[in-house]
């Protein structure tokens, strides 16, 4: 407890590398749940369309359609390009603290000198400095979990919008392509963006366009709290981790003085 109570002091005296720690803690904590949430509305999306697309099968046997191979291209190259972007952040944020770790044993080159003068162990002195990570993580976790909590039907409804104009960026938009028969004569008007109807007058609950609209209701807040929690874990041990070799890089690597004067 006591070394716990010192670490927070000293994370309290040096105030501007706390404030530095959590600024890019939450700002990297962020990150990582967008991304999340991105994969996560893109997996509903891709789910809630195609069900929308069984529907219309159902309802109109007769209707071809390249929607489902598209459909599956589009998402299988977003989510390998987010896998992508998920390790590189992961590889970032342990580089990033190391930045930061070196940076704040070079600030506090002096009180490490003390600390090894007055006989303290290299062991005891990384212990000190990696718990002085408790308050940057404890105040970056509370900033964004609370921003989360407020605006989560914004942050869910603009991943959807990012996704979709992702997507139409690198792939035509399907289209439905029906065959021409008598009995269709009748879905000449979905192309006035009015809803689907089939020979026997059923109307489908969707038109054109409403077919690839998604619902942010689609996105529970419980699956984005679980995904954040999550992130917030692998932030911490990739902080956990650089932080640790930028520490212990600089104290092992220069040389600091032993025989400082009294």
């Amino acid at each position: 407890m006591t070394t716990i109570r010192q670490s927070i002091v000293a994370a309290k005296y040096h105030k501007k590398l706390t404030v530095l720690y959590t600024l890019f803690f939450a700002l990297l904590l962020f990150v990582f749940t967008l991304l999340s949430q991105l994969v996560l509305t893109q997996s509903i999306a891709l789910r809630y369309i195609l069900g929308k697309w069984d529907q219309i099968k159902n309802a109109l046997p007769q209707v071809e359609s390249t929607l489902n191979e598209q459909l599956v291209d589009s998402n299988d190259f977003v989510m390998t390009l987010y896998q992508k972007i998920f390790v590189l952040l992961i590889i970032s944020s342990i580089f990033i603290f190391f930045l930061l770790s070196t940076y704040a044993a070079h600030v506090r080159r002096e009180e490490i000198n003390s600390l090894y003068y007055i006989g303290i162990k290299k062991g005891q002195i990384l212990k000190h400095l990696l718990l002085e990570l408790l308050i940057p993580i404890i105040v970056g976790f509370s900033s964004v979990l609370l921003l989360l909590v407020l605006f989560h039907s914004q942050f869910v409804s603009e991943s959807i919008n990012i996704n979709r104009k992702f997507v139409d960026k690198y792939f035509d938009q399907p289209t439905l392509v029906f065959t021409q028969t008598e009995e269709l004569s009748d879905l000449t008007s979905q192309k006035n963006g009015k809803p689907l109807t089939t020979s026997n007058n059923e109307i489908l609950p969707y038109n054109r366009i409403s077919l690839f609209d998604v619902n942010s209701a689609e996105a529970p807040f419980k699956q984005t709290f679980l995904d954040f929690l999550t992130n917030m874990l692998l932030l911490t041990l990739s902080a956990i981790i650089g932080s640790f070799i930028g520490f212990y890089s600089h104290i092992t690597l220069l040389s600091y003085r032993r025989d400082l004067p009294a």
